[in-house]
């Protein structure tokens, strides 16, 4: 057979992938959405952006691209441990699940 065998190693090695995927794909989202949370407001106006766009693309043509991924560490630290707990303990449940099927 090709690949790893199906167990704990595989299920947090698999976690831990899905997690550093799911972070890269919404690290952007997440900057620009604390960006227009944290500029400064008057009369309920943004001082800064007028949108999540407008964010975007001032952030990426006064910082660059890779300006979008800050706080990846952070997010992958909060991410990392969630991702693998659940679906650890959703495979492992499976496999309870499946054993205890075959038994009766």
């Amino acid at each position: 057979s090709r690949g790893w065998a199906d167990g704990v190693v595989a299920h947090l090695s698999a976690s831990l992938i899905a997690a550093g995927f799911a972070v890269g794909a919404m690290q952007p989202f997440d900057f620009v959405a604390a960006r227009l949370m944290n500029q400064p407001y008057k009369d309920g106006v943004g001082q800064l952006y007028s949108g999540p766009m407008d964010c975007f693309l001032k952030v990426v043509k006064s910082e660059g691209p890779v300006a979008l991924f800050k706080g990846c560490g952070a997010n992958y630290a909060r991410m990392g441990p969630y991702t693998v707990l659940v679906f650890t303990f959703f495979e492992q449940l499976k496999a309870f699940a499946k054993n205890a099927r075959g038994k009766h």
